[in-house]
């Protein structure tokens, strides 16, 4: 209880610190071009596009998922993905890509992949307006359901940060954590039912569907779909929030102890 309450305290003590970097680096990616925060929201676009046009297209043939047309259907869960994603990703190498930082300044490196989670969250906050006008323009009405899409927002920030704290602290001492993770995460893509649907898998493999809804991001992307599609929300599904909080939680207290464990030996280190 003392490395989480010593580490919580630091993360509030450098909340503005968090917000004012994480809008500085974005600031700073933009500069390097001269169209700037356009690619934020062009680089994917086009993958969407990519991905509507393969999947939507060449192998579904235009068909709907329970009614719901496809496009719609697909940008709704890569809206979730393309959070969830980059923000493991570089979560992941936070700490390491700035161990110089760490070594000679005192930092609290715990702010590191919190900075990586909230960055990510400004540029999906941007997609997320664009990809709910897009499902509207594709008849879907809205109703007071969609509001639990900011539930399910904090649920996708809560998990990014609490796993990236585990996994940036364990990259310090192994880069094939890195890697395990980027392969990791590409295998998710598509185990995940973000370009596909469930539909056949229920009919004949049970235990391999029970298997797949274990999965973190399958709550938050079918979370997305039912609260704009389904008129579903979070209280009709008791046991998957419970299962999926405790996870959170238990993933979160590794982290403090990680970063109270080790905190010392991330300069001593390089």
């Amino acid at each position: 209880m003392k490395a989480i309450k010593k580490i919580v305290k630091e993360i509030i003590d450098n909340r503005f610190r968090i917000i004012s970097i994480a809008k500085y680096e974005i600031l700073g990616e933009a500069r390097e071009s001269k169209l700037g925060l356009f690619w934020n929201i062009a680089n994917p676009c086009i993958q969407l596009f990519t991905y509507w046009f393969v999947f939507g297209i060449g192998l579904r043939n235009g068909r709907p998922v329970r009614g719901v047309p496809f496009l719609a259907w697909m940008l709704v869960g890569m809206c979730a993905w393309f959070f969830i994603s980059p923000s493991i990703l570089k979560g992941t190498s936070s700490i390491y890509s700035k161990k110089n930082i760490i070594s000679k300044i005192k930092f609290p490196a715990v702010i590191l992949p919190i900075i990586s989670v909230f960055k990510e969250l400004f540029n999906n906050l941007f997609m997320l307006v664009i990809i709910l006008l897009a499902v509207w323009l594709n008849g879907v009405t809205p109703t007071w359901n969609w509001l639990w899409i900011l539930y399910y927002l904090v649920c996708s920030i809560a998990m990014c940060i609490a796993l990236t704290m585990v996994l940036s602290v364990l990259n310090m001492f192994s880069r094939d954590v890195k890697k395990l993770v980027s392969a990791s995460m590409r295998m998710l893509m598509y185990l995940t039912p973000i370009l596909w649907t469930m539909s056949n898998l229920e009919k004949h493999h049970h235990t391999l569907v029970t298997i797949l809804k274990i999965n973190p991001l399958y709550y938050i992307v079918e979370g997305y779909r039912g609260a704009i599609f389904f008129n579903d929300s979070p209280l009709n599904h008791p046991a998957q929030n419970l299962f999926f909080w405790g996870m959170v939680i238990v993933l979160f207290i590794i982290g403090c102890h990680l970063f109270i464990k080790n905190k010392e030996r991330f300069i001593d280190m390089y």
